[in-house]
């Protein structure tokens, strides 16, 4: 799989040109439908967005092609209500994966997706199985996308239509999340949105639009903004459960028997007062610029826990901070964000992913974009 995430084997394909498109699409959006003015109003769900630019900028990345919620600006299929509604499920399944042979068996089986329903997972295993084959046959021309990296690396059949799977669903639930909750910590943190907006204004002139990565890489506070989102909300909720091989080993100075399930609260770990001290539950970008080498190291450590290690490492990791630390740049220079019910900002569930929903707020253009 790795050819497929790295972008460098295939013909100039690069993952940022289909983000870029994506991000323009999401700010067009917000332009055209809900930019809120003295005069008029236009609460937005923004979780919704976050969750239908992710899905598009996967799409646009993975197959060539968005899969058309920026456009249409509708739960196409319904596929993310049918999503939130399957994640508790997903959640006791990989905690108990015993359990995915009993709920394959009838007549239980009866209720799992289909490729030919019309809606939700259902929907898309037949997107997967169609795409697949159509880029598979004899007369396919070839494409400049993760899909074709895939193929060109051996792929079967099978193997590809997994790939769709977890392209789109753990590539847009979790970088949705990601923004949403980085955004609503810089409009609960004045701080540190204004210090993140005066470093974009000092740089907002010589950025391209929409920065490039390697511009956004080079702003510290935006860096920290970003770093320290992910610390406080990673998007994955699950443990990760991995055994321990039959002769055991040895954590941090426990011997733990061969065969146990050792997981992670990766929740747990960007909370840890241990790691971030006494305010760890503090959204504090500043903490990743202020750091001595030896803190900023754990800091590190602790941090690049939410995107697994070694071979459990999260392929998609490079792609994810590129489209959040492009969106939230492009986002804060052009808006201001208020949230409509300040008791209840965002509603949020635990499954195997972070999810949320119900992030009512109201977008106006910031002074200097008007």
């Amino acid at each position: 799989m790795t050819p497929g995430y790295s972008g460098k084997e295939n013909g100039g394909f690069g993952f940022e040109a289909g983000i870029d498109r994506q991000l323009l699409n999401f700010v067009s959006l917000i332009d055209r439908k809900y930019l809120s003015t003295t005069s008029e109003s236009r609460p937005v769900d923004f979780a919704e967005k976050t969750q239908f630019f992710a899905l598009d900028a996967i799409g646009d990345v993975s197959f060539g092609e968005p899969f058309g919620y920026l456009t249409k600006d509708e739960d196409l299929y319904r596929y993310n209500e049918i999503n939130a509604s399957s994640l508790p499920a997903l959640n006791i399944v990989s905690v108990y994966p015993w359990l995915t042979s009993i709920v394959h068996r009838w007549p239980l089986n009866l209720l799992l997706p289909r490729e030919q329903d019309q809606v939700g997972f259902g929907r898309l295993m037949g997107f997967a199985t169609k795409f697949v084959r159509k880029r598979l046959a004899d007369d396919a021309a070839s494409s400049k996308d993760m899909m074709q990296a895939h193929i060109n690396s051996g792929m079967n059949e099978e193997e590809l239509i997994q790939q769709v799977f977890i392209a789109t669903i753990a590539g847009s639930n979790t970088t949705a999340h990601a923004l949403r909750m980085i955004i609503l910590s810089l409009i609960t943190s004045p701080t540190a949105c204004s210090s993140l907006i005066a470093e974009i204004c000092r740089f907002a002139s010589s950025a391209n639009t929409p920065i490039s990565w390697a511009q956004a890489q080079t702003l510290p506070y935006l860096q920290a903004v970003v770093r320290e989102g992910l610390r406080m909300w990673p998007p994955i909720a699950g443990l990760g459960f991995k055994q321990v091989p039959p002769e055991g080993d040895t954590i941090n100075g426990f011997f733990v028997p061969g065969g146990t399930q050792v997981g992670q609260g990766f929740f747990a770990v960007g909370r840890s007062h241990l790691v971030w001290g006494e305010d760890a539950d503090v959204f504090r970008p500043e903490r990743w610029l202020l750091a001595g080498d030896d803190e900023l190291k754990s800091m590190i450590a602790a941090f690049d826990t939410h995107f697994g290690h070694g071979k459990y490492s999260c392929l998609g990791k490079p792609i994810a901070l590129m489209e959040i630390h492009k969106a939230v740049f492009e986002l804060i220079k052009r808006y201001d964000f208020a949230i409509i019910n300040p008791e209840r900002p965002i509603k949020t569930q635990t499954s195997v992913f972070l999810f949320a929903s119900d992030f009512w707020v109201r977008i106006t253009r910031r002074n200097d974009e008007k």
